[in-house]
């Protein structure tokens, strides 16, 4: 494919998903409805693509309660009347690209069953419900591939993090795929995320298999239990620890939990929910310790908290950046 017809795809499925919405708000005239008719029986790519915005609609609709914006949530056009609901459903299928993977993208072998793809972007959490049952919950800045194959439910975890609730099925392992390693469940609640090249794996319930997809069959791997958190770091070291399950997945339910971590990694965890990101002058961050629970997104509340306690305070700000510094 061209860049002009990529470029002309894009353009065709923003017309088709504006049109979807608009039918879905309820809002449209009857003008607007001939429109529409016009516009719908232009060409064959018209209607494919039409068809295509109803198929994501079918996994969105499960989603979309769920879509939790922070903050700066797409505006709805002048004059709609379109609910926030229909507003988040466009967010997924506008900014989060449900379903768009190329088909020449895909692994031979992979192209009679496209994946399916999900995105969240800053500030931004979703709950998907897969065609199987599994149910996944989307971190903010999350990227996943899900494709649904006769032996097995293969993710692709490019970015961000994810928990999974697998629905057992014996005779389909559900496979996720992240930096170079494979998490292997039949019927489990795990959770997966990726920072700067680190792997990270917590089990909730189940068991999963960790293996190195790169190893080439040496049999590099590990059986994990619940209540146990698993790091490969980018030293392809393998760190196998106990985890307090709750504290790890609390951004499921939009808490971020503290207990004597650094504050370096608190910042990043705060930034990921924030388009303002926190910053120290020099970029060097006091080598403290933060205990506390915030809801993601808050960052006022977080500084409020880093001032009260004598750790950093705000010096200034600006629409992208804001800057703390030691008392």
């Amino acid at each position: 494919m061209t860049g002009a017809q990529a470029s002309g795809c894009a353009k065709l499925r923003s017309e088709a998903a504006d049109w979807y919405n608009e039918r879905l708000a309820g809002d449209m005239t009857a003008e607007d409805e001939v429109r529409f008719r016009d516009w719908i029986r232009q060409s064959d790519a018209h209607r494919g693509a039409y068809e295509a915005i109803d198929r994501a609609w079918y996994v969105a609709s499960t989603a979309a309660p769920d879509l939790v914006p922070l903050e700066n949530p797409l505006p709805a056009r002048a004059g709609s009347s379109r609910s926030k609901v229909f507003a988040a459903a466009a967010s997924i299928l506008l900014v989060g690209g449900i379903g768009w993977l190329s088909l020449g993208d895909l692994p031979f072998g992979e192209r009679d069953h496209p994946a399916q793809a999900f995105q969240t972007e800053t500030g931004q959490r979703a709950t998907i419900t897969l065609p199987d049952g599994s149910v996944v919950k989307l971190d903010s800045e999350t990227d996943m591939r899900f494709s649904d194959l006769p032996d097995e439910r293969r993710v692709q975890l490019l970015r961000g993090r994810a928990y999974f609730e697998v629905a057992s099925d014996r005779s389909r392992p559900f496979i996720v795929h992240a930096a170079g390693k494979t998490v292997r469940a039949i019927g489990t609640a795990f959770e997966v995320s990726m920072d700067r090249g680190e792997l990270t794996v917590v089990l909730a319930e189940g068991k999963v298999r960790v293996e190195d997809a790169t190893d080439n069959g040496s049999g590099t791997g590990t059986d994990m239990t619940p209540g146990r958190q698993l790091v490969i770091d980018t030293d392809r070291r393998w760190t196998l620890t106990s985890a307090d399950v709750a504290k790890e997945t609390g951004w499921t339910e939009g808490r971020l939990i503290f207990m004597h971590d650094p504050l370096s990694e608190a910042v990043a965890e705060m930034n990921r929910y924030s388009t303002r990101k926190l910053t120290f002058r020099d970029g060097m961050i006091p080598d403290r310790e933060i205990v506390g629970v915030f809801s993601a997104g808050d960052v006022d509340g977080f500084i409020k908290a880093l001032e009260l306690n004598g750790i950093a305070k705000q010096e200034s700000s600006t629409n992208d950046e804001i800057i703390l510094v030691e008392p």
